[in-house]
Formats: structure tokens, sequence, C-alpha cells
């Protein structure tokens, strides 16, 4: 039997109500979040089409003082 599922993801296309395409914009747009999974998902691939850098695994901001320092 042959595998005919692709390794790579599939793009997903959002239909308006009128049957046409819809831009996302790698911005984002609250309707986007309206739309829940799909729609942050849609979102994050159009993200990743443009270049754009994921924050997911952005570095928190170092803390000026230690718990210590504070108490002194």
């Amino acid at each position: 039997m042959i595998n005919n599922i692709s390794d790579k993801p599939a793009k997903l296309k959002l239909i308006s109500p009128e049957g046409k395409e819809m831009n996302i914009p790698p911005e984002g747009a609250l309707g986007l979040l309206a739309l829940g999974a799909v729609g942050i998902k849609a979102w994050r691939q159009a993200r990743k089409e443009a270049g754009e850098p994921s924050h997911w695994h952005a570095k928190s901001p170092e803390k000026d003082e230690t718990e210590e320092e504070k108490n002194g």
C-alpha cells in the first residue's frame, strides 16, 4: 500500500462566507483569535512564512535584585 500522506504540514486556508480565500496578516487580527485554535494556527503559519521570529522561546527579563538582596 502506498502512503499518500505528505511529510510537510498542510497550508491552512481560511475561506470567507462569500467563498473567497482570506489573507492572514503576520501581525494578526482579532478575528483570528475569535476562530480559536484554527485561527491561532493559521496566524502562526503566516508569521513563520513572513519570517517573523517566534516569541514563544523569548528569554524572560533578568531580575535586578535577588530576594536576599531585597531583604538584606
